[in-house]
């Protein structure tokens, strides 16, 4: 076909589908502006982001040879996963610069483009009506949109896990002339997917492999081969680092299956708490109504004390989610169509494997929002299955159905967005005492990055007047990003306040909630207090009897914990010396 008629089929595809794609480009721009709206100075900046800034921010600075071998930690212990994240972020930083903004951008970009690939996607098996619903949801999700305003390395999950699942199901596809290709395509994605969470580490290639094998495909040895060669590249890293370091990390990926507990596959109770947490957190993601943010179910059942409060809502949110499995399950097996079914199979072999994930961690642990990151495409995809029992395309009454029903989960969405947003623009001048904390944070109070730089500034500007290095306390949480921030200005600053150890040449801050005791420590007089919303500052000045040195020899200093692990961590660099 020639170019010029590959442009006329072009364009009446483009006009056959002109009010798909209006649509489309409204719904996504919708999104973007959900998901960069005062993106920097609202940001989530606090000890984990604080933590990867630290890590990445000596490769921006002095070059690729100073990137890790292992990426983020599992569960706070020291097993580490492979560094795909850490490798996505110092892109993302050479590109839009080394600030805590820079290094968040790529999980703004993957977010942003897991949008129209969530349409795709969907398209494998929804009809048009249907596919542009569940974007109409997957875009207004407070779920997805929080997720998508802060760099944390679980919240690229979204993107990877649904480009590794389209890459798959293009591989198999019936007319597809590269199945090569995609296939490939689909195991470097998986690989990359694998790294990002100690979740996608398991769950993503037993899915594809699984599927993989029902499917059984005749490609040629050289693709096998190559595959392998991929995977090997791509955890080239991992394995260098645990030669250098005689296997450690292998080592401790070796505890953590020893400390965990082999699961009872009859475990009624067990079973029941997984349908709970599962069907709560797959309501949450479609309807922003929370039911189990931070939350540890016991008892038998509904038989405990944390399971009656709206009791109501947790039995509507099982009864979809049971619906929509046996939907799954009745659609699987009267599906004919090749394509169709190979979607199906791959939703409910995500759906067996997260399910069986969730079922071996929910008797001991308590139950976050993020645990089911790669999910939420998912969750929103079993809404879909009860929602196309509507069949909207069938006449007008169906399709308005179908459409008010759209509405009022993306408006119940926006509804606890507004809010949300609300509070984030007040944070830095508002105490915002009245806090809706069932979301995706466990917390009680809104920080934003344009509030910690504004403190910053004020420390840097009382610095100034004397030259004297920054001692700060905060809380663990948020402490370790006024040091990243300090680092990053070159201000000289230790690592924390040593009340045994106290100087006369020393900025001494005390960083608090507002609305917290106003009281400082005997040994401190306070010599001004500002307010920045959420948080207050004490400028403090040791008593002269409480003082017990004239100021701290640099050669004294400690470094804060992160910076500290961070020079333990074997880089490229440290590799070939």
């Amino acid at each position: 076909m020639s170019p010029e008629n590959q442009k006329e089929k072009l364009l009446k595809k483009i006009k056959a589908n002109k009010l798909e794609i209006i649509f489309i480009i409204a719904v996504i721009s919708l999104g973007i502006f959900l998901r960069t709206f005062h993106f920097s100075s609202w940001l989530h900046f606090e000890i984990d982001q604080a933590f990867d800034f630290d890590l990445v921010l000596p490769a921006v600075s002095d070059g690729p040879q100073n990137l890790p071998l292992l990426g983020p930690n599992v569960g706070g212990g020291l097993l580490r996963l492979g560094p795909a994240f850490y490798y996505l972020q110092y892109a993302s930083a050479l590109v839009f610069g080394n600030t805590p903004t820079g290094h968040a951008m790529n999980v703004l970009i993957l977010s942003i483009l897991a949008l129209p690939l969530f349409y795709v996607f969907c398209r494998k098996y929804f009809s048009k009506i249907e596919a542009l619903g569940l974007l109409t949801i997957f875009t207004t999700s407070l779920y997805c949109v929080l997720y998508a305003r802060f760099s944390w390395s679980p919240n690229v999950l979204p993107f990877l896990i649904l480009f590794s699942f389209f890459a798959l199901l293009q591989a198999f596809a019936a007319k597809e002339k590269h199945p090569a290709r995609w296939f490939l395509l689909s195991v470097a994605a998986i690989t990359v997917t694998s790294q990002i969470h100690f979740n996608s580490f398991f769950v993503a290639p037993l899915i594809a492999v699984t599927f993989t094998a029902i499917k059984r495909p005749r490609f040629a040895w050289k693709v096998w081969l190559a595959a392998l060669g991929i995977v090997a590249v791509l955890y080239l890293p991992v394995v260098l680092n645990d030669v250098k370091n005689s296997k450690e990390n292998y080592h401790y990926l070796k505890e953590k299956f020893a400390k965990t507990k082999p699961g009872d596959i009859f475990a009624a109770n067990t079973i029941f708490q997984t349908v709970q947490y599962s069907a709560y957190e797959y309501f949450f993601i479609n309807t922003a109504n929370d039911q189990i943010n931070g939350t540890k179910l016991t008892g038998n059942g509904f038989d405990c004390k944390n399971c009656q409060e709206n009791l109501g809502l947790k039995i509507l949110a099982i009864v979809l989610f049971l619906l929509s499995l046996v939907v799954l399950m009745v659609k699987f097996l009267k599906e004919k169509n090749s394509d169709r079914k190979n979607f199906l199979l791959l939703a409910a072999l995500w759906f067996l494997f997260s399910f069986y994930l969730i079922y071996s961690i929910a008797d001991g642990y308590r139950m976050y929002p993020r645990f089911f990151l790669m999910i939420c495409p998912l969750a929103i995809i079993f809404y879909g299955f009860l929602l196309q029992l509507l069949r909207p395309e069938q006449n007008k009454k169906r399709l308005a159905i179908f459409c008010a029903a759209i509405l009022v989960l993306a408006g119940l969405n926006l509804q606890r967005i507004i809010p949300v947003f609300q509070q984030l623009q007040s944070a830095p001048v508002s105490q915002n005492d009245d806090i809706e904390t069932g979301d995706i944070f466990p917390n009680t109070n809104r920080l934003t990055l344009g509030q910690q730089v504004a403190i910053v500034d004020y420390i840097q500007s009382k610095a100034k007047t004397n030259n004297y290095p920054v001692y700060l306390s905060a809380k663990s949480e948020y402490e370790p990003a006024f040091w990243a921030l300090l680092e990053q200005r070159n201000i000289h600053y230790y690592s924390e306040i040593n009340t045994k150890q106290l100087y006369v040449q020393g900025n001494y801050f005390d960083i608090r909630l507002a609305g917290a005791s106003d009281k400082v420590d005997s040994k401190f007089a306070a010599l001004e207090s500002k307010n920045f919303g959420t948080l207050t500052v004490y400028f403090m000045q040791p008593l002269p009897q409480a003082a017990t040195a004239q100021r701290q020899a640099d050669s004294q200093r400690e470094k804060t914990e992160e910076i500290s692990i961070v020079s333990k961590l074997l880089t490229w660099e440290k590799l070939f010396k």
